[in-house]
């Protein structure tokens, strides 16, 4: 991939001018818009950390009206100064504008409040007469009033993540692709638990009915279900641990775009530890049998191995270093709170049984509290809760600051504090200082996989004429266009001289997702001919290599200067020659 001097060049004589100064091998120039006012030389750009706060009284409604002498902010537990400020139109305060700000840049949050909700249902783990009852709420939550600037994802895990709706603010395709999604074959892992339940409950009763000595029927049947129990588990945490990884990996995709972004994950949850009332179920029918003391009270350290918290506490930090709430439906009342019969005739005596069923509950709503989501119940009350999520959403705050740091890849943790008697507030725990160069990463990431992109640089991305390389990969030129006008130049004696960086990735029609590529380009401008420089835009032209088929093109420029960054998509259908 490389730069050189771009032929349409020669469409206008300034534009020739012009690629005379730039360096060898460098970019070209053609005629562009009329510059902005420009600064030619300013001092590197904090990025802002923003941190969206829902403020609610006593019972639980919005508070309207709060200015931002009425936050604080603290990072790391010290106090930090908010320099930008925003009320949502539905909390502002009576005779003000909806965008309020602190300092000179009135509204600089503003362009960054568009609302972005994946809602995403886990075909691996999630019952069918849970599944359908979501379904319905969800179709009413989405004819009901939403909030301005919405746009929805619909997605499905099944081991692997399947987009069945890209991002839209047509809510007409959302519905249709739910019904797409109400037809797809869900698993639910409370049934394997249950089944094994089941098998303990019948060897406690057959042990009972007689024939074989109780203690050698006991015997023989513990040791086979104790077996099952650990592959059980072992299976469910490598599946889980599977899980975890890809919601990972969906939740940096989304880190690029800019603007709020919440995920409702619809799932049965899973237990804090694994296996964990099994292993308590088995505990109680066989703790008294001969050889099986150790194993029984060895039971409870097994599951304490199958600890889910400190994977559930990375991916909360994950979500929160990429501005992504998390809002849960909760299974309380479902299948784990009301915990089989089997498993309440073994272990009611020790009052195990609800705990344990509680505590995937009790994880899915750390996960959703941490990240300045909720958990939702799955309940002939979600209709009134999830009209209750789509008011706090449309009825929030969000205040910025600039930190005395940048890029240091570390977690720097919040707590967002409001005036006022009775009041709550909730808003992400945290965020990850992420390095410039990740930064226009996962933006263009995102532009790739969600067709999301922000170009405040007004870059330009268009396709070359594709040649057909000798083993058959088609070579496409992709040519970016970078207005000289809109960049941040350094003086010196002779020059002004500015720097770019150049990111592209592809995304195929499948999905899959080519390895990032990155360059970086100097735009030198002579003094003498910075005045016509600043009509022109650099030309780069970047060529790819693909399979034929239809690919969507992410380029991500970044001022390395100022810091600023911009993103644009090119759909192309590479098809080689007499194809």
């Amino acid at each position: 991939m490389q730069g050189h001097t771009h032929p349409r060049g020669a469409r206008a004589a300034a534009a020739l001018a012009i690629a005379a100064l730039l360096a060898a091998g460098g970019p070209s120039s053609a005629q562009g818009p009329a510059p902005t006012p420009h600064t030619f030389f300013a001092p590197l750009d904090v990025p802002l950390v923003s941190v969206d706060a829902f403020v609610s009284d006593r019972d639980g409604r919005p508070v309207p009206g709060l200015g931002v002498e009425d936050f604080e902010i603290l990072e790391d537990g010290r106090p930090v100064v908010i320099s930008h400020f925003y009320a949502a139109p539905s909390v502002a305060a009576a005779g003000d504008a909806a965008a309020a700000a602190v300092g000179a840049e009135a509204a600089a949050l503003q362009p960054a409040q568009d609302l972005y909700l994946v809602i995403v249902f886990d075909d691996t783990n999630l019952a069918r007469d849970r599944r359908q009852p979501a379904l319905e709420h969800l179709r009413g939550f989405l004819g009901s009033e939403l909030p301005p600037g919405l746009k929805v994802m619909l997605v499905r895990y099944d081991g692997g993540v399947r987009v069945e709706q890209d991002f839209t603010d047509d809510l007409e395709a959302v519905d249709t692709a739910l019904g797409r999604v109400g037809g797809a074959a869900s698993l639910s892992r409370t049934l394997e638990e249950n089944r094994l339940l089941r098998e303990i409950e019948m060897a406690v009763t057959g042990a009972s009915m007689g024939g074989l000595r109780a203690g050698d029927y006991l015997a023989a049947s513990g040791n086979t279900l104790l077996q099952n129990i650990d592959s059980y588990t072992e299976q469910t945490m490598q599946r889980v641990r599977a899980s975890l990884a890809d919601q990972t990996s969906f939740i940096r995709s989304l880190s690029g775009i800019s603007g709020r972004k919440a995920i409702l994950l619809v799932s049965d949850g899973v237990e804090a530890r694994v296996g964990e009332r099994l292993y308590g179920a088995w505990g109680a029918a066989f703790g008294s049998v001969a050889g099986f003391e150790v194993e029984a009270q060895m039971a409870f350290t097994r599951a304490a191995r199958n600890d889910l918290g400190n994977e559930f506490d990375a991916l909360a930090r994950e979500a929160n270093a990429h501005r992504v709430s998390l809002y849960c439906l909760s299974d309380v009342g479902g299948a784990r709170a009301q915990a089989s019969s089997a498993e309440h005739r073994l272990m009611d005596e020790e009052g195990l049984a609800v705990q344990q069923a509680m505590s995937a509950d009790a994880l899915m709503s750390s996960l959703s509290a941490t990240t300045g989501g909720r958990t939702l119940v799955n309940s002939p009350a979600l209709s009134r809760q999830l009209a209750e999520v789509s008011e706090e959403l449309a009825s929030y705050y969000s205040l910025a600051f600039e930190p005395g740091h940048v890029g240091d890849g570390a977690y720097h943790r919040l707590e967002v504090r409001v005036h006022g008697d009775d009041l709550e507030v909730r808003h992400r725990e945290g965020y990850l200082d992420v390095p410039a160069s990740e930064h226009l990463e996962n933006r263009t990431l995102a532009a790739a996989v969600h067709g999301v992109a922000d170009n405040p640089l007004g870059i330009s991305v268009e396709q070359g004429e594709i040649l057909t390389r000798e083993d058959g990969a088609l070579l496409v030129p992709i040519i970016v266009m970078v207005p000289i006008g809109g960049l941040v130049l350094v003086p010196s004696a002779d020059e002004h001289q500015g720097l770019i960086s150049i990111l592209l990735t592809v995304r195929d029609e499948a999905g899959g997702l080519a390895p990032t590529q990155l360059r970086q380009y100097p735009v030198p401008v002579r003094n003498l001919d910075l005045p016509i420089a600043l009509t022109q835009s650099a030309g780069f032209t970047l060529r790819l290599a693909v399979s034929p088929g239809r690919q969507r093109i992410a380029v991500g420029v970044r001022d390395d200067v100022a810091r600023t960054e911009s993103v644009a998509t090119l759909e192309i259908d590479a098809v080689g020659a007499g194809g």
